[in-house]
């Protein structure tokens, strides 16, 4: 299985999920970016840097991307879910790496994961997304 999320980083985005299913709306990014932030800006846990943090969810919201791109042909996802989870992900990298490397390291990122779904195969790529997705509390795959 390929392993995306980093679950010190990426947890507080699958914590901050809405009430209802698919209820992931606008005024939840303002609390997942400052569950985030302060994530990152309080002393590294597991020794991680804010920047190895910072690259952590760009890794994230490159998974989230791709999961968009190709998981859509062969399971029910929550697109907006996914993309919002991405967006905010990006977010708070590009406050911790600036815009120009945050930009250039998600571009690098993103043909890497690309990459790694063409070499994989895109069902099997999605298939253990699904998998590892499915006990989290944001539910990106519907079925």
């Amino acid at each position: 299985m390929h392993s995306t999320y980093d679950p010190f980083v990426v947890a507080p985005l699958m914590k901050a999920r809405g009430a209802a299913a698919g209820d992931v709306v606008m005024r939840c990014q303002a609390p997942v970016a400052l569950t985030l932030a302060a994530g990152l800006y309080a002393p590294p846990s597991h020794a991680q840097t804010q920047d190895e943090q910072a690259l952590a969810l760009l890794r994230a919201s490159s998974a989230q991307s791709a999961i968009i791109t190709f998981c859509g042909k062969h399971f029910a996802i929550d697109g907006t879910t996914a993309l919002r989870v991405s967006q905010t992900a990006r977010d708070v990298a590009t406050k911790v790496l600036g815009p120009k490397r945050a930009n250039a390291a998600f571009t690098d990122e993103l043909a890497r994961r690309y990459a790694e779904v063409k070499e994989v195969g895109a069902q099997q790529w999605c298939t253990d997304q699904r998998d590892e997705l499915s006990n989290g509390e944001v539910r990106i795959f519907k079925d």
